[in-house]
This record gives C-alpha cells, sequence and structure tokens, in this order.
C-alpha cells in the first residue's frame, strides 16, 4: 500500500488495470498479496486504486511470462528490471529479437482462463473453451492454448499460486473437453486404426487426450486405451485392431528413464510395419523404430504424410 499522490481521477481500478493489460484480476490480486505488486493506493473510502505507471510494467511482466519466466521472478520487477530481462531498450524497443512463441491473444486469453480456474468458474472456462475450438479448430486450440495452458498450471501450482484443488479442478476440465470434442469427430472416422495409450504407471492423461485431439482432424479411427495399460495389453491390441500406428503419451513426472525400456520392449514385440510415436515430457529421445513427437504442428504433418503415402 503506498500514499496517495495523484488525484483519484488518475488512479485505476483494478478491473481497468486488468482490461490494460491483459492480466486477470484474480492474478493482480494473487501477487499484490503474495509480491506486494502492484502496489495498491487506500482511497479514504476503502476503496483500491492503482498508479497509471503499472500499466507499462505489467505489460511486461506478461511479456516476460510468455517468454516463460515464472511469476515469482517477474511480478515484482521495476520497469529497469523487466527491460533488461526482456533485453529491450530505455525506449522499449527490442534489442534482440523477440523468442515469445504463439500469439498475443492466445497468451490474454490464458491468462483469463487462469483467473477462472482460480475462482473455480467452470461455466465461463468451458464457454471460452468452446468457442475457442470452433474459432481455431483442433490443431490450433491444441498447440496455442490447451497444451501452453497445461504448462501454466504446473508453473502456477509450483508457484504456490494454485491449490491442489484449483489444478485438479482445471486439468479435470480440460480432459474432459477434450475427450467430448475428439470422441464425436471419432464416431464418423472410416480410416486407418491408431490406438492411444500410456504405460504402466503413469498417471496422466492429458498429453494423450490432446494428441487424440489432434488426430480428430485427420481420418485415423483412433481407440483410446486410457491410463496405466500394461505392455502385453498395448501389444495384443494393436495386433487385434491391426493398427499401423501406436501414439504414446509419456509424462515428466514418469520419466525418459522408465519409458526407455518399456518403448524398447514394445518396439520389439510389435510388427516392423506398425509405426510408433512418443510424446511428452518424458518421451525419450533416440529409440531405433520409436518416431518422438516434438510438436503438435509436427504431429499433425506426419500423421497427414503417412497417409498420403498409404494411399499412394
Amino acid at each position: 500500500m503506498i500514499a496517495i499522490e495523484q488525484q483519484p481521477g488518475n488512479l485505476l481500478t483494478i478491473g481497468e488495470l486488468s482490461k490494460r493489460t491483459g492480466i486477470g484480476t484474480h492474478t493482480l490480486r494473487m501477487w499484490e498479496k503474495r509480491y506486494d505488486a502492484p502496489r495498491s493506493i487506500r482511497l479514504p473510502s476503502g476503496h483500491r486504486r492503482y498508479l497509471p505507471e503499472e500499466v507499462d510494467r505489467l505489460r511486461a511482466v506478461g511479456k516476460a511470462l510468455k517468454l516463460g519466466f515464472r511469476a515469482g521472478k517477474v511480478a515484482g520487477g521495476t520497469q529497469d528490471e523487466l527491460r533488461q530481462l526482456l533485453g529491450l531498450d530505455a525506449s522499449g524497443s527490442s534489442r534482440v529479437p523477440p523468442s515469445i512463441p504463439g500469439d498475443d491473444d492466445a497468451a490474454i486469453i490464458l491468462n483469463q482462463w487462469v483467473d477462472c480456474i482460480s475462482g473455480f468458474d467452470e461455466e465461463t472456462l468451458t464457454v471460452e473453451m468452446h468457442r475457442q475450438w470452433g474459432q481455431r479448430g483442433p490443431l490450433e486450440f491444441v498447440a496455442r492454448l490447451a497444451a501452453p495452458l497445461v504448462v501454466r498450471i504446473g508453473t502456477e501450482w509450483e508457484c504456490g499460486n494454485f491449490s491442489v484443488a484449483q489444478e485438479h479442478f482445471a486439468t479435470d476440465i480440460l480432459s474432459n473437453f477434450l475427450s467430448d470434442r475428439w470422441r464425436r469427430q471419432n464416431e464418423r472416422k472410416h480410416g486407418p486404426t491408431a490406438i492411444l495409450a500410456t504405460l504402466s504407471g503413469e498417471s496422466h492423461i492429458l498429453g494423450l487426450q490432446m494428441v487424440a485431439a489432434v488426430m480428430s482432424v485427420t481420418d485415423w479411427k483412433i481407440v483410446s486405451l486410457g491410463l496405466n495399460v500394461p505392455e502385453e495389453e498395448i501389444i495384443n491390441t494393436v495386433d487385434r485392431c491391426a493398427a499401423p500406428l501406436l501414439c504414446l503419451s509419456v509424462s515428466e513426472w514418469f520419466g525418459s528413464s522408465t519409458a526407455k525400456p518399456i518403448l524398447w520392449r514394445l518396439r520389439k514385440n510389435l510388427k516392423r510395419q506398425t509405426h510408433i510415436l512418443a510424446g511428452g515430457g518424458g518421451a525419450p529421445d533416440n529409440i531405433t523404430g520409436i518416431h518422438k513427437i516434438s510438436d503438435f504442428h509436427n504431429f499433425y504433418q506426419w500423421l497427414t504424410n503417412q497417409r498420403k503415402e498409404q494411399s499412394s
């Protein structure tokens, strides 16, 4: 809290500050409580107001978050500190090429979704997910929104901004949303079969749901086995369905060292013409006969190219 040095008419409400910066009101309140920034001014009426100078500073904070910096490192930073961090000169121009992935609209949307998660606002979150799915389509929804949201949820939890309940609330809504969307599309598919699964001991399903969502815009017919599938069951299902493709999601929590011997055995015991794709933070590199999914756009391109080869 700081003393009043300006007329109240020059100060901003938290709603105005949120609108100008794209950072949700709940997040701003959380930062003020946890990091003492943005610092508010208490009016005689008891209402809080914010200095206009906070707008540029918070916009810089938003850019830093999109670059992958954690809120605890940047939320309380001064303008000079943030400029240095972002490689900006005194005028705000870039001294180095920007490396912010995605688009500005996606960053604003993600901040709004984080606000919904913080307030357990399921209705608004679900409505906005449906809106963005319709506007962007499955591939861009997953690549620009769903995948970054999963990372953001983990970051907010690690920083203490999300409780366990909020983390579970968010992942449950996103998982159910993605499952509903791809299953509706899958009902009308008559293309080649792709088996989707996670390995025995895996407890994270979101990666698999995102893979299925991207596949929903292709003609591949999905058979999803879900979580924690023993390797012999994976092998039996691939053989029974004569599936030319097996997609596996391996979370960072599961780990590449645990996944590597299982993937090697799957490759050894499946027919050579069966393609095996593995993705996620725990998917290991350099296993002969295993294609690693590096990002969802490349995954979609691989699926498309594979179908062209099969048709030729």
